[in-house]
């Protein structure tokens, strides 16, 4: 099947949209933010950014499966706030001038729930805030396909978002209401997230005959992106062309050590502005200087064993967000364009496919190593980047950030652009580091 055209699919059975898959993203994040903070959710950001928070909750640690694909709603002059799909319903009614709150599930009261006025802010503590006292770290993984979705025949097609799903083994995953986005708008910097938060989200929809539209859909997994995902239009699999060359690139680029190009190891420490093998006692001071798999992973399990050996009276706050978007196949160009609307004028960094869309568009630039003759060259002043064109070209996206109790800050930016051989010609990157 993974042979197939999408179009042949199509003139099989004629009501399977053709869709062609333009691009993924995977995201793993973890925080135990509800945790060292105590509350459950606030009130004001439910719908909001806090709807990954609650859904999060009622899914993870109450086992209410059913939220997953719920929808959430303020009503009653925003007295209520309503968790619901088709067959259940979850309530949050605030009561006695907001000093109460009574919850409802399926119509039957909840006890043991609490609200405070904190600041201004109405916060919801769980029932009996038992998260307050439990040191774990909560981890979601999302993929997030871009999708052109087609009508090749030649009646109206209704697109159901229901019907998409991925099949990992025995394991269906369906398209989620989460936004793994909005969770982390205060983290601007990360670019993968920043920009794919833009992109149109599909939606339930009718197709013309002939009609294209083209967006995004969201699903929660249960790890990292990996080859055994299967995209499915109900029964039928969604082939995808630059399926193997997408692996491909993500394993290099995931694997790839990039002291070669940028010239510095991969770990930063107090006590060493370079390390490539950081001595644990300089634990929580290291940080990434760029980041692939091994740094991910390291830097994860250490905060992990830390956090583990901490006392239920000081529980350190830690978050950590790697994000990889790969985008395949196509002819690029890459220009430096000045903007002169900032203060100071900046150039942008921008590489755009034979269509005119951007695929990278950047003036945060820390250096940019491009390959020439089998080494690389870095580059730092952006006015002497020189235009490139690719052919066939993958661009992978990575964006890194981690947090661990202020003691570790840091962001790490990274675009790459593999031409047709799965050789990195050019990597972009960009850090910020920092600490209490």
């Amino acid at each position: 099947m993974e042979n197939q055209s999408s179009a042949a699919l199509s003139s099989k059975e004629g009501n399977v949209p053709e869709i062609e898959v333009k691009s993924f993203l995977s995201i793993y994040m973890h925080n135990n933010n509800e945790i060292a903070n105590g509350y459950f959710f606030n009130w004001d950001n439910v719908p909001g950014n806090e709807s990954l928070r609650l859904i999060s909750y009622l899914k993870n640690d109450l086992n209410i499966i059913w939220v997953d694909n719920a929808q959430i709603a303020k009503i009653n002059d925003n007295e209520t706030i309503r968790v619901f799909t088709s067959n259940n319903s979850l309530e949050f009614t605030l009561k006695n001038n907001k000093t109460e709150i009574l919850v409802t599930i399926d119509s039957h009261p909840w006890y043991n729930w609490e609200i405070r006025q904190e600041k201004g802010k109405i916060l919801v503590y769980g029932p009996d805030k038992m998260y307050k006292s439990v040191p774990n770290i909560t981890k979601r993984n999302y993929l997030v396909y871009d999708l052109s979705i087609k009508n090749n025949g030649s009646k109206n097609l209704d697109f159901k978002l229901s019907e998409l799903h991925i099949r990992d083994g025995d394991q269906i995953f369906n398209t989620t209401i989460l936004d793994p986005y909005s969770l982390y708008e205060k983290r601007p910097y990360l670019e993968v997230l920043s920009t794919s938060k833009k992109e149109t989200k599909i939606d339930d929809t009718t197709l013309l005959p002939g009609q294209t539209i083209n967006g995004s859909v969201i699903f929660q997994v249960n790890s990292l992106y990996n080859e055994s995902f299967l995209l499915m239009y109900n029964e039928t699999p969604v082939p995808s062309a630059s399926f193997e060359k997408s692996i491909e690139a993500l394993r290099t680029a995931e694997r790839y050590n990039y002291s070669i190009t940028f010239g510095i190891p991969p770990y930063n420490t107090v006590y060493s502005n370079n390390s490539f093998e950081p001595d644990l006692e300089e634990y929580p001071y290291i940080w990434p200087n760029w980041v692939n798999r091994s740094v991910f992973e390291f830097l994860n399990e250490a905060d992990s064993e830390n956090l583990a050996k901490s006392s239920m009276e000081n529980i350190p706050q830690t978050e950590a967000i790697y994000a990889l978007k790969v985008i395949p196949e196509r002819n690029i160009t890459s220009i430096l364009e000045s903007d002169t609307t900032s203060v100071p004028p900046v150039n942008n960094f921008i590489v755009v496919d034979d269509t005119g869309e951007e695929l990278i568009n950047t003036s945060l630039i820390g250096k940019i190593a491009i390959l020439n003759n089998q080494t690389y060259k870095l580059y730092s002043d952006k006015n002497d980047i020189p235009q490139m064109n690719f052919s066939n070209a993958t661009i992978v996206k990575i964006s890194y950030f981690n947090d661990y109790n202020g003691a570790r800050f840091s962001f790490v930016d990274q675009d790459l652009i593999l031409d047709d051989k799965m050789n990195i010609v050019v990597a972009r990157w960009r850090r910020v580091q920092a600490m209490s």
